[in-house]
């Protein structure tokens, strides 16, 4: 019988030293804990701290330098293993039945449907069963909530729904233990919540839970949390002594600046333009695309994951791509850089058709014009970080063989990464990954740099150096997209790419309306009929029927009162992503005022009025804010009529 005060594991005076050309490096030193049946435990640390390691450590896949791992398989001191004493064999056949791993790159077989790599660790584990394990697969993909994707091979789902996939492939065998590698870390909030309470259940189960995150909002969900601070166990609540805390912008500050914005004039509302971005002096856009649709086909049926995208991105600009797990994002980054082919439509880079190149002249084009940090970073495992910056120098071809290490440590030294430059991949964090994935793809000095969440496993000292320097690089002229679900990181790009179901959100209806969920976003796109007014031309007059709710698409508008005996007086002048019309639509009033383009025209977005408050009524929050601005613009014209001007 289990004895309950014996731990599931125990960790006793654990240490790891990696061997580098500077001598060892210590990764953990003296790790003492242990871990109890039904526990949830949290493991946080920045990037580089040792958190990766320790969860090797655990699970047998790396080699301890001294001390002891613990597995008490039954919960009792007679049936304890000391997993390092164990051999490879015997380790193999201990994970297939005892632990449950989740990765933070989900490692599935890409040739495999997901009920087929769910089935495999019992297939290794020599548990496997053809009707029974089939059935258990379905339900694991149930419980995660994919089962409608069950015949797709991986490379036709999202990466959130990958890590679902994963996870369910960690309960094939029923394991009491599982370990999770940053789970979250490139997941869209709504996606990472799931996963989260996905892990909240299995805990409820009886399954004992240890996660590895760099996100300490997560902290306080944990049943205990342990902090790892350069190898070494701390307290994670003393860590913060004496450290400011960055503010950080909450819901609320969004939409009291989203209010001041609306209800303020052109001139008084800030712009995104980059400083010096004019295109960076080419006569031609770094990129367009026109008509791209890409349908993948399975033995489920056809799945569209682009539909008609049409884009066009200057240089010198920092753009933002977001959207929720499976919208499309990293879809869209392949056929930007070549690695996929559109169904049909046209993709144009640095005035070139990449796709009427081969796929070899291809790849060559792409290693020499354009910077790609992957997901999960592809650094080569044999060759040290330093290596594989040089590497594409080599492969292209480009700058002399003397100047190639001299630039690659610079790049590593920009990165942070100068004191790991001749370590493997495998000494390093997944962290310190990402930032020489992030060296590597500048390699070349490409005017184009795409990037795949490249800040999603950075803690956040780690993750503001990255975006500084993709900053930087735009304002010198290049263009840099970033793939994100961080709210933070688009208020510092110059433009923000929203996906929905594999279409582009309508740039304008995502600054009028940004507190719609993004398929009612799509919706108002696919409602929404864009009007050119010429200059001085009239759009709305006082006094008659208002049918429709106007967002500024570009240009401006002036809305403007007419007073008897006087010329004209301007209430406001609305720029793009600002919008009019909700005063009489929310009070049910003809026009109280007109409005008209300015000297340079205007063009604008018309919403049809039972569209608009479909709309509102699905969003309480939309609802609630236009209703604010509306009152506030409301009395501010009426003190106007009753001032006399």
């Amino acid at each position: 019988m289990a004895n309950s005060s014996i731990p599931i594991i125990q960790l006793d005076k654990l240490n790891k030293s990696y061997m580098t050309g500077e001598g060892p490096f210590p990764a953990l030193k003296d790790i003492n804990f242990s871990v109890d049946r039904g526990e949830f435990l949290g493991v946080t640390g920045k990037s580089g701290a040792g958190k990766t390691t320790l969860l090797n450590m655990i699970s047998g896949i790396d080699d301890l330098t001294s001390g002891e791992v613990i597995y008490f398989t039954n919960g009792t001191d007679q049936d304890a293993l000391s997993l390092h004493r164990l051999t490879e064999n015997e380790l193999a056949e201990w994970r297939g039945g005892n632990l449950g791993v989740v990765l933070q790159s989900f490692e599935l077989m890409p040739t495999l449907n997901l009920i087929e790599n769910i089935m495999l660790p019992a297939d290794f584990a020599g548990v496997y069963h053809p009707g029974t394990s089939y059935e258990k697969a379905l339900e694991l993909l149930a419980l995660v909530e994919i089962e409608e994707h069950a015949y797709k091979i991986p490379a036709h789902i999202s990466g959130g729904q990958k890590q679902r996939v994963a996870i369910a492939r960690a309960l094939i065998n029923d394991p009491p233990l599982i370990i999770a590698d940053e789970p979250t870390g490139n997941l869209d909030s709504v996606t990472a919540e799931t996963i989260f309470q996905i892990f909240e259940k299995l805990v409820e189960s009886g399954k004992t839970i240890i996660m590895v995150t760099h996100d300490e909002s997560l902290a306080k969900r944990f049943s205990r949390r342990l902090h790892i601070l350069d190898g070494v166990l701390v307290d994670p609540d003393k860590k913060r002594a004496g450290r400011q805390r960055a503010h950080t912008k909450t819901d609320n500050d969004i939409r009291k600046e989203y209010v001041r914005e609306q209800n303020g004039s052109v001139g008084k509302t800030k712009t995104k333009k980059r400083n010096g971005a004019d295109n960076g002096g080419h006569d031609h856009p770094a990129l367009i695309l026109r008509g791209v649709n890409k349908t993948y086909e399975s033995p489920a049926g056809k799945f569209v994951a682009l539909k008609s995208i049409d884009l066009q991105i200057d240089y010198g600009q920092f753009i933002s791509i977001v959207g929720k797990s499976g919208s499309g994002k990293s879809t869209l980054l392949n056929m930007i850089t070549g690695i996929d082919n559109p169904t049909f439509g046209e993709v144009v880079v640095r005035n070139e058709r990449i796709y009427a190149f081969n796929e070899s002249e291809r790849a060559l084009w792409r290693g020499k014009n354009m910077g790609v940090v992957f997901q999960f970073f592809q650094l080569l495992p044999t060759l040290s970080l330093i290596e594989n910056v040089v590497l594409p120098m080599d492969y292209c071809d480009v700058y002399s063989f003397s100047e190639r290490d001299e630039r690659a440590m610079d790049l590593l030294r920009m990165v942070g990464l100068a004191e790991q430059a001749h370590k493997l991949p495998a000494a390093v964090s997944s962290g310190q990954q990402q930032s020489a994935a992030i060296a590597r793809a500048l390699a070349t000095d490409p005017d184009i740099i795409l990037a795949d969440e490249p800040t999603g496993n950075l803690d956040s000292k780690s993750a503001e150096n990255v975006l500084q320097i993709f900053e930087a690089l735009a304002a010198r002229g290049k263009t840099v997209l970033i793939v994100t679900h961080d709210p933070a990181i688009t208020r510092r790009t110059d433009q923000t790419i929203i996906l929905s179901d594999g279409e582009i959100i309508d740039q304008t209806v995502a600054r009028a309306l940004p507190f719609l969920t993004h398929p009612q976003m799509l919706e108002a796109t696919h409602k929404a009929k864009k009007k050119t007014y010429q200059a001085k031309e009239t759009i709305l007059t006082a006094g008659v029927p208002v049918d429709h709710f106007y967002m500024v698409d570009s240009g401006e508008v002036a809305v403007t009162l007419h007073m008897d005996d006087s010329p004209d007086s301007t209430l406001a002048v609305f720029g793009p992503g600002q919008f009019f019309g909700e005063i009489e639509l929310t009070r049910g009033t003809n026009a109280i005022a007109s409005v008209r383009a300015e000297d340079t025209g205007a063009t604008v977005s018309l919403l049809p009025k039972a569209d608009f408050f479909q709309m509102v009524d699905g969003s309480a929050l939309t609802r609630s804010t236009i209703e604010e601005i509306s009152e506030t613009r409301f009395t501010e014209n009426t003190d106007r009529r009753k001032a006399g001007r």
